[in-house]
């Protein structure tokens, strides 16, 4: 690894609208599920259909296990290896019903091995919230990964694993309300679209870097620096 690369556990923090899925009934347990690419396009950019095959799903957990988060980030390889599949799994926190609950953070590309992780996950003692019927509502999500950043220039990474998810510093921490206002702004005033973005901590050794994380299959990478100049803009204040 490079000098002015890094990696460590990172956890994110956004704002999504989520629903019960259809999966729900036939696995007895409640699967909640998120647009892929929520915060992708802007108000006024909305396309009729966006659907892609890309599961997001969250299983809310009933009663939280001792060292719940530690348990699923060393699992994850295990499965990884015994199903033969990339999996992207990761333990987090979600709201249901206004009650925050610890949950599991499942993308798949194939629906048809959720109901096999399901039982993996219950042989480790996790006990699912039961299934129910759950309207669309706005939810603040945190999830906890292990991601390597690729540094692409001074205060911009990229995902070494996922290509179109960057990194960029910011000077302090920020409350996620600021975090929303400032991004709805950049967003909606300076002419960037086609993203979605997270408040992102990478916890170091003696100290916690923050970042705005920033999803985009689309990015003109000629704009980083002027991206970056507006977020350091808007979140030094």
């Amino acid at each position: 690894m490079n000098n002015q690369d890094m990696a460590g556990l990172t956890c994110f923090s956004m704002k999504i609208d989520m629903a019960s899925s259809p999966l729900s009934k036939s696995l007895s347990c409640l699967v909640l599920e998120s647009d892929p690419k929520p915060g992708y396009y802007s108000k006024n950019n909305f396309p009729e259909n966006k659907h892609v095959h890309d599961w997001h799903l969250f299983l809310p957990v009933k009663k939280q296990i001792a060292c719940f988060q530690d348990i699923i980030l060393r699992n994850v390889p295990l499965l990884t290896k015994q199903f033969n599949l990339r999996l992207r799994i990761a333990p987090g926190q979600v709201v249901v019903k206004n009650k925050s609950h610890a949950c599991i953070r499942v993308n798949i590309e194939n629906k048809d091995i959720l109901p096999k992780l399901v039982a993996e996950f219950k042989k480790l003692g996790i006990k699912f919230l039961p299934s129910k019927s759950i309207e669309s509502y706005n939810s603040l999500i945190y999830f906890k990964k292990y991601i390597e950043f690729k540094e692409l220039d001074k205060g911009i990474y990229q995902d070494k694993e996922n290509p179109n998810q960057f990194f960029f510093k910011i000077p302090k921490p920020i409350e996620f309300d600021t975090f929303l206002t400032g991004m709805e702004s950049i967003k909606f005033s300076c002419n960037f679209h086609l993203f979605d973005s997270s408040l992102v901590s990478l916890f170091v050794k003696d100290d916690v870097w923050d970042f705005v994380g920033i999803y985009s299959e689309h990015c003109d990478k000629n704009r980083f620096k002027e991206l970056q100049h507006h977020l350091e803009q808007t979140f030094s204040v």
